[in-house]
């Protein structure tokens, strides 16, 4: 806390032209301008494989399981994306909400903290669908895939990345990708990077960050009676 408020402030103000300059002397009211020097804010590296539980009062279950991999700019990372859509489509939203039940899941790569998660919500299940995050690995590695799988997940990826959003959405995002050197540039280094990805890609990081069981992170949230009917081992058990 100290770290950050200590820090010389940086402000975004959208809105109108013909309003900046009343906006730019009431914001200059509320908040003096100071000469506070800029230090940077980082967090120590956090690779340490975690198994929690949450207990806690709730009738369904929330499961998620996550691997170490990239940030957002190694080469890896777009195939990760890509990744996420494939095993999503493919198997996980099968096995999850229409044959397990659970109102929602999927697998995606986060770039942000450098981590692949699997995913479900308000779940009947727990260690079933734990299997299935690592099933759906299985799945994807001994089953061949056509194009069109590969091309259905890309265009999700561009579509993501082409959404439109408000004027003010898209001042605020431009300005979160400057101030983490993500702009223009960066922005087409990933999309020719998911446009270029193949299949074979796809195999090669599937086999490289998600099938070292030593190195993935679980954690559930669930009630007391559904842990008890479970035979999960290993977990650090929190009560909340």
């Amino acid at each position: 806390h100290d770290i950050v408020t200590q820090n010389k402030k940086q402000f975004l103000l959208v809105g109108e032209e013909p309003n900046f300059t009343s906006q730019q002397q009431l914001l200059s009211t509320l908040w003096p301008s100071d000469n506070a020097p800029t230090s940077t804010f980082t967090l120590p590296q956090c690779r340490e494989q975690v198994k929690q539980c949450w207990i806690t009062n709730t009738q369904v279950n929330f499961c998620a399981k996550a691997y170490p991999t990239v940030p957002s700019d190694h080469p890896d990372a777009a195939p990760l994306v890509i990744l996420g859509g494939v095993l999503r489509n493919g198997y996980l939203h099968r096995s999850i909400r229409e044959q397990g039940g659970a109102y929602g899941g999927g697998a995606s790569q986060e770039s942000n903290i450098a981590a692949f998660r699997f995913y479900s919500y308000r779940d009947p299940r727990l260690s079933d669908t734990l299997t299935d995050f690592d099933l759906a690995v299985q799945w994807f590695l001994d089953n061949d895939h056509s194009g069109d799988v590969l091309e259905e997940a890309i265009l999700g990826v561009i579509g993501a990345l082409d959404k439109p959003s408000s004027p003010a959405g898209e001042a605020k995002q431009a300005f979160q990708n400057r101030l983490f050197n993500r702009g223009d540039e960066f922005q087409n280094r990933f999309r020719q990077r998911v446009l270029s990805t193949t299949l074979d890609d796809l195999t090669r990081v599937t086999k490289a960050y998600l099938t070292d069981a030593s190195t993935c992170s679980t954690a559930v949230i669930t009630s007391q009676q559904n842990w008890d009917n479970e035979e999960l081992e290993g977990f650090t058990i929190q009560t909340v």
